[in-house]
């Protein structure tokens, strides 16, 4: 079973960058913070997603996230993510506006 999984991870490619095989756990929440909410909203993937290590797409997936929610996309623009994966690691995101510089933890 570890094989097959092994085997879908590095058959899985970018769609950003094209990448190959550098992909993060599957995600299991993005808390999105917005100057419209007064807490993190959490938003719960409904399939497996995993993020590519090599380039910025994590900011596409909080974007199609937030979009995607109808709470989130009504809060405005959103100025923070947590994106916490399978593993129990996690990603402080920090939203690319013009004028401002990429931060991430």
């Amino acid at each position: 079973m570890a094989d097959v999984e092994k085997e879908n991870e590095e058959s899985l490619t970018c769609g950003v960058c094209r990448k190959t095989g550098q992909f993060t756990a599957p995600v299991s929440v993005i808390l999105v913070f917005a100057p419209g909410m007064a807490k993190p909203y959490p938003l719960i993937p409904a399939e497996d997603y995993r993020v590519c290590g090599a380039c910025d797409a994590i900011f596409t997936l909080v974007n199609r996230a937030v979009e995607a929610h109808p709470t989130t996309r009504a809060a405005g623009p959103w100025n923070r993510a947590i994106v916490v994966f399978s593993d129990g690691h996690g990603v402080d995101v920090k939203a690319k506006r013009q004028g401002q510089q990429m931060a991430m933890a």
